[in-house]
């Protein structure tokens, strides 16, 4: 029982970052809504904890929405001071699945660790009470797998 049966991979992936998101000025809603409107399918949302009125918050999908991001930056930014959005490509996704993983501790700290020792670098996690979902660069995609079906003897 290791916690992990299944490892799959999403290549293609972009990420898109807000910082100063202020909560009293709609909060994540007023940001993620319009990328909705336009059709882009939001993936790894991830919100941090707000110092004071203002949060980060980041999301991904698919590089093949690209174009349709970039169109629809004007309406999220309009009229909002601070910084532009980071918008980065070139990483995979990998999901790791595990119905186990509901009653054990610690695996996604066996998963990090693992990939540390592997000089993988995180750049974005997402969890579920059986998914873990990692965002790294696509050039380490190979690596990563290989190491976790390895250490997780799938």
């Amino acid at each position: 029982m290791n916690g992990i049966s299944t490892i799959s991979s999403e290549q293609n992936i972009m990420v898109v970052a807000f910082s100063a998101v202020r909560q009293s000025e709609g909060g994540p809603a007023r940001y993620l809504s319009p990328f909705s409107e336009a059709g882009v399918n939001l993936d790894m949302i991830c919100l941090s904890l707000p110092q004071g009125d203002e949060t980060t918050l980041s999301f991904t999908t698919s590089y093949d929405n690209w174009a349709l991001v970039m169109r629809t930056l004007p309406q999220v930014t309009a009229g909002k001071a601070g910084p532009a959005p980071l918008i980065s490509g070139g990483y995979t996704k990998l999901t790791l699945f595990g119905q186990e993983m509901v009653g054990m501790c610690g695996v996604a700290s066996r998963v990090m660790e693992v990939l540390a020792k592997a000089g993988v670098a995180i750049h974005l996690v997402t969890t579920s009470s059986v998914d873990i979902s990692l965002l790294v660069a696509a050039e380490d995609e190979d690596t990563a797998i290989d190491t976790l079906r390895q250490a997780f003897s799938l």
